[in-house]
């Protein structure tokens, strides 16, 4: 059954022999400050306490310490004062490092596990030096298995993994992982995985040859698992020991074929492929595939090894792979069917190119037919602008010259003449 961190908390307390009131263990496990413990100032963490921290001078006052088990406990459940805590240890005295190791000794792994503590582990195990990690992981290396698969946890973790620098740290972290079952578990957990990776990539190999000695037992199972599988690769290619290699020679050539048309496994292969190239292993592994080359073109992972093969393989071996080929009709009915699929995807997409080309060049012509056509536009509309003004000038000519008064200097009584479109009909 599993424990909440309230409750984790609130029997920390209580082993602490601290009394616990119901605002005390409210404010505890949600975070928040409560009346009794705000009102003691060696019960909280206060600027003045960072500040001395920073200074390099000891974290007491009057004979009594601002930082006791109970602060550190209320201020991983505040992301404020985890922060603060933080930037203390950039700073931080050894005399004063050893204070805090000192005063959290019991609560590591649930500190290591919390939403705001793991931060604040993972920069103190930076900060510590050779013996103080090594206080650390003698308290933590029996959950150490366990606390890696939190989601919390697996961070500060890799973080202390990663800053190790003596044998003695190696041998407690390697002990951690002292069985089958606890490394299977790790390696299989989306979390735990990475751990995992650092210690092979981090610890020596010289220091973990008895790791290594169960890893190996465990290579198979792990080469067919989602996460397994990472682990497998890391194990594989960083080891410089020929014995070892050797041995995964022996368990990837006994079970090649599982392994290869597994849905992860196969990856194992194609990195093989890759990373050993031209090599004594490498040829081993070459001369395997041929083999087996019908076997792996008829199934769906296997076969991404077959292509593979055959893009890093030189022209002898193509070779070989032809009249393989050729001898057993129904692969070679599935590589040209393959090929032929192929074919017809990359025609498609000429094919859709192409439209795209013509479609872009119809595109053109008709932005040129409208460019054309607004110019023209354009045009009609000065030249109607043109003769609409000529137009309305000669109607204002013609209204203003309708009546034209004609006089003779002679005749004193002369008619006015009219155009003839205005001459009046005097006939009758």
């Amino acid at each position: 059954m599993s424990t909440s961190p309230e409750r984790c908390l609130g029997n920390l307390l209580k082993d602490l022999n601290e009394e616990v009131s119901p605002d005390d263990f409210y404010s505890i496990s949600k975070g928040l400050p409560s009346k009794n413990i705000s009102e003691q100032s060696e019960q909280k963490l206060s600027l003045d306490t960072f500040y001395s921290f920073k200074s390099g001078s000891t974290l007491t006052s009057s004979g009594s310490n601002f930082i006791n088990k109970k602060s550190i406990l209320i201020a991983f459940n505040n992301q404020h004062d985890t922060i603060i805590l933080q930037k203390m240890l950039m700073e931080a005295s050894e005399e004063n490092l050893d204070l805090i190791i000192k005063e959290m000794a019991g609560t590591f792994s649930l500190i290591i596990k919390n939403k705001n503590g793991n931060y604040f582990c993972s920069d103190l195990f930076k900060s510590c030096n050779e013996k103080q990690r090594i206080k650390i992981l003698q308290e933590i290396s029996v959950t150490l298995s366990e606390d890696c698969l939190d989601e919390y946890g697996t961070h500060s973790i890799q973080t202390l993994i990663e800053n190790s620098s003596c044998e003695e740290e190696y041998k407690l972290i390697i002990a951690s992982f002292n069985d089958c079952a606890k490394i299977s578990k790790a390696s299989k957990n989306s979390n735990g995985f990475f751990v995992i990776q650092k210690i092979i990539n981090y610890i020596p190999e010289i220091n973990r040859m008895e790791f290594n000695c169960l890893f190996l037992k465990l290579f198979y199972e792990l080469s067919l698992d989602i996460y397994g599988i990472s682990t497998v690769k890391a194990f594989t290619f960083k080891t410089k020991d020929e014995q070892i290699l050797d041995d995964i020679w022996t368990i990837t050539y006994n079970n090649f074929l599982s392994i290869s048309k597994n849905q992860y496994g196969n990856y194992l292969i194609q990195s093989m492929i890759d990373h050993w190239g031209n090599s004594k292993l490498g040829t081993k592994l070459k001369k395997l595939i041929i083999n087996n080359f019908n076997v792996l073109m008829e199934n769906h992972f296997s076969k991404y090894i077959c292509d593979l093969f055959i893009n890093r393989s030189n022209i002898e071996e193509k070779k070989i792979i032809l009249a393989i080929l050729l001898k057993n009709k129904h692969n070679l009915n599935i590589f040209n069917n393959n090929k032929k699929n192929h074919d017809t995807i990359n025609n498609k997409f000429d094919n859709s190119n192409n439209n795209k080309k013509n479609h872009d060049a119809i595109n053109n012509k008709f932005d040129n037919i409208n460019t054309i056509k607004k110019k023209h536009d354009s045009i009609n509309n000065k030249f109607s602008n043109i003769i609409n003004n000529k137009f309305n000038n000669n109607n204002n000519n013609i209204n203003n010259k309708t009546v034209i008064n004609i006089y003779s200097p002679l005749q004193n009584n002369a008619k006015p003449f009219y155009p003839k479109s205005k001459r009046k009909n005097t006939d009758k």
